[in-house]
């Protein structure tokens, strides 16, 4: 006699209860997160954890004018090729592009995040032409939507920050965005 049984929507069949048992079993294993599953979750728990209102407000009060422009410019059209970028900061060249980011790394490496931790460049090669597409980190990004960035930012004075985790909100003194 067969034994049926549902399991996440699907009806599972064995042809004695052992079999049924033993199914199952593997089934629920195959439910368990994979050691690479497990350590992404992990991972992202961190960066989560790492992006607070402050630490982003410190990224956006420690960096430069032009480096606050390229992160704006990115975040307003994410996937934007260099040469675009080179034109929408009105920069001379892609070499002055490199340096902006040089510069951004620097300040970054003085707050103890990694550019990597803000801002990606993706690089593809087609023969001998190299293209290079900018995107700012998700974690990055979603800490900037809680604090409404850049859009209910005002241009330069005061911005409240809020910490959606906590009930805190804090006042900071903008510079010259």
């Amino acid at each position: 006699m067969a034994i049926e049984f549902k399991y996440k929507g699907t009806v599972w069949r064995a042809d004695t209860a052992k079999e049924a048992v033993a199914l199952r079993t593997e089934l629920e294993k195959s439910t368990v997160p994979s050691v690479v599953e497990h350590d992404l979750m992990e991972r992202m728990d961190r960066m989560y954890e790492f992006w607070t209102p402050d630490k982003f407000m410190d990224v956006i009060e420690g960096i430069g004018e032009l480096q606050n422009r390229l992160l704006l410019t990115v975040r307003q059209k994410p996937r934007i090729g260099s040469a675009e970028l080179v034109q929408a900061l009105g920069l001379g060249s892609e070499v002055a592009l490199a340096g902006v980011i040089s510069g951004l790394s620097k300040k970054l490496k003085q707050l103890s995040i990694d550019l990597k931790q803000v801002l990606a460049v993706e690089v593809k090669w087609s023969g001998r032409v190299k293209t290079r597409k900018f995107i700012l980190d998700d974690f990055f990004s979603a800490i900037g939507d809680e604090q409404g960035w850049p859009d209910d930012w005002p241009k330069k004075g005061k911005h409240v920050v809020e910490d959606s985790r906590t009930t805190q909100k804090k006042t900071r003194h903008l510079g010259g965005l």
